[in-house]
């Protein structure tokens, strides 16, 4: 596939696996009409591996990590999965890694199609492809698109609440000099 590409799915149930030279974390967002999550629940990742139709699975470091869709299982509503891939290394950008998502039939693994985004850089975060309902069709379109504030800009761009480290406490006020 090639950025903006789209194929129909052929199949019910969907595994998009992403694959690099480097750990990626890979997670999925499920997302309304307006292009956000429904609640928190509905960001799909390593500590919260499933959600309504939609399935994580760690690749435990010697396989790439994976989304699973089932189609027949996402809720009414929901009209776009995103599956998104990040360095698992802090700080490590997409710069000279070439991640590839594979799409396959997950009843019986056969590839559906692949993709592999072209001329990145200084990205922290990437959405790679999308699983989306058109007319009544499921389809899946190859994306591509890098963010350099790493996932969380990607999670609070579709609506997930991102907690902040909380600030440090303010130094007490020096008392005032006595004369």
């Amino acid at each position: 596939m090639t950025p903006g590409s789209n194929i129909p799915l052929p199949a019910a149930r969907v595994t998009v696996d992403v694959a690099a030279p480097v750990r990626l974390d890979v997670s999925g967002l499920l997302l309304t009409a307006d292009g956000k999550v429904r609640s928190d629940a509905d960001f799909i990742f390593y500590n919260q591996p499933s959600g309504p139709g939609v399935t994580y699975r760690s690749g435990g470091g010697t396989a790439p990590d994976a989304i699973t869709v089932d189609t027949a299982a996402v809720p009414p509503g929901i009209e776009k999965i995103v599956v998104t891939a990040s360095p698992d290394a802090a700080g490590q950008t997409f710069q000279g890694v070439e991640p590839t998502a594979t799409l396959r039939n997950a009843d019986d693994n056969s590839v559906l199609a692949s993709f592999t985004p072209p001329q990145l850089g200084t990205e922290t975060a990437l959405v790679i492809v999308e699983i989306y309902l058109r007319n009544g069709a499921w389809k899946a379109r190859a994306v591509g698109q890098g963010y350099a504030d790493g996932l969380a800009g990607i999670a609070t761009d579709f609506g997930v609440t991102v907690e902040e480290p909380a600030p440090a406490p303010a130094a007490p006020p020096r008392p005032a000099a006595q004369p």
